[in-house]
């Protein structure tokens, strides 16, 4: 029923690129100890191998991969010190330079398959990052539910897979997780860490914010999920529901600012693209002043501040989408139509209506000139005439 802050803090730092963190400047490419290791130049360390053995060696030996804990800082080196002291923090200049070598970054989605292979994972796309579960699933998962730290390496490896930009393959496996721990529930150890540690290390506000909806759509209770404040889950649609345009039958079409059965009113929607459009310090909306040390932080003052705009604020991106601009400004060019339609239809229908009174009334006032005894008189005539 509470959130882990201090995850939530340390992923903010991570979001935020790590404000404040100085690193040694080299040109040296010698020095840089991680872009060596995924060269095949060095073996990780301690007791180590060069990549290429360990991917080759590894790829099945479960046992190995489960009780070794050195080669995980090497295989997804950070910019923050792990455990394993003898692993180099990463740097900016190594993620450029890993960027700019087509065999390290192959070697890099290996090294990634093979996490995926050990957790029970296969990787169906390259391109996207999709995922589904391998043959032997039932026997990963197991083994997933059973060991905790795993967890901790898990989060490890989607950091990473944000640094050396696979924000997709970050996105889908954090989706996986999501959906095996909340929809499938075969994951029930993992499902804490899911969502304090992995849900929050989506770099992308807007498709962090889709895994946030998707997690309370399925968490249960509803009641309870801590992640993001309810009032702003309600009133949020992702942003491939904005795309599709409001599918409604002509003849029922409301005027904007009227309510409807299953809709929201217009000026509601307003208000949400509006907050959707708002930008701020940081990416999640978590609104704390990075100036502030953690020992000056008012501990509520910051959980209200984290919980109440988690889906709030803006990290640069562009939120509101073209496409669905374009839907409503049809839409509303639409309801303009049908207005001046309708008053049209109806200035015509009083035109005729006009008319069809005059008639009337000129019949009456006809009938009402010919009084009997100006018909008798006629009816007398034409007698008078046909004799």
């Amino acid at each position: 029923g509470k959130r882990n802050w201090n995850a939530a803090k340390d992923l903010q730092r991570y979001r935020r690129r790590y404000p404040g963190l100085v690193e040694p400047e080299s040109d040296e490419e010698e020095e840089m100890w991680n872009l060596s290791f995924y060269r095949n130049e060095v073996s990780f360390r301690p007791h180590g191998l060069p990549i290429e053995r360990l991917l080759e060696s590894w790829w099945d030996n479960y046992e190995i991969l489960e009780e070794n804990h050195s080669y995980i800082q090497w295989l997804f080196p950070l910019r923050e010190h792990g455990m394993n002291w003898h692993a180099r923090p990463l740097t900016r200049q190594e993620i450029e330079a890993f960027k700019k070598s087509s065999d390290v970054m192959q070697r890099f989605e290996r090294a990634y398959q093979l996490m995926l292979s050990f957790y029970g994972i296969t990787l169906t796309n390259q391109k996207t990052g999709e995922l589904k579960r391998a043959e032997n699933w039932a026997e990963r998962f197991q083994n997933l539910n059973r060991f905790s730290h795993n967890n901790l390496r898990i989060t490890r490896i989607l950091k990473c897979l944000g640094e050396m930009g696979y924000e997709d393959y970050q996105v889908q496996l954090v989706k996986f997780f999501l959906t095996e721990t909340l929809v499938k529930e075969t994951l029930p150890n993992v499902k804490r860490s899911a969502l304090d540690y992995f849900l929050f290390t989506v770099r992308s506000k807007r498709k962090r914010r889709e895994l946030v909806y998707y997690a309370w759509q399925h968490f249960k209770p509803q009641s309870s999920f801590v992640w993001a404040p309810r009032d702003k889950l309600l009133k949020y649609r992702p942003r491939s529901a904005k795309a599709q345009p409001c599918q409604k039958d002509e003849s029922k079409r409301e005027i904007p600012g009227t309510k409807s059965d299953g809709s929201v009113e217009k000026d509601q929607k307003d208000r949400l693209l509006e907050e959707e459009q708002k930008v701020g310090d940081d990416e999640d909306g978590l609104n704390v002043s990075s100036d502030l040390q953690p020992e000056e932080v008012n501990q509520e003052d910051l959980k209200e501040k984290l919980n109440e705009r988690v889906l709030e604020g803006g990290d640069g991106e562009e939120e509101k989408d073209p496409l669905f601009a374009q839907h409503e400004e049809k839409d509303l060019n639409n309801e303009a139509e049908e207005v001046q339609s309708a008053a049209e239809s109806d200035s015509t229908k009083e035109s005729k209506k006009r008319k069809l009174d005059a008639s009337k009334a000129d019949n009456k006032h006809s009938e009402q000139e010919k009084s009997p005894p100006d018909i008798e008189k006629i009816s007398r005539n034409l007698g008078e005439c046909a004799i």
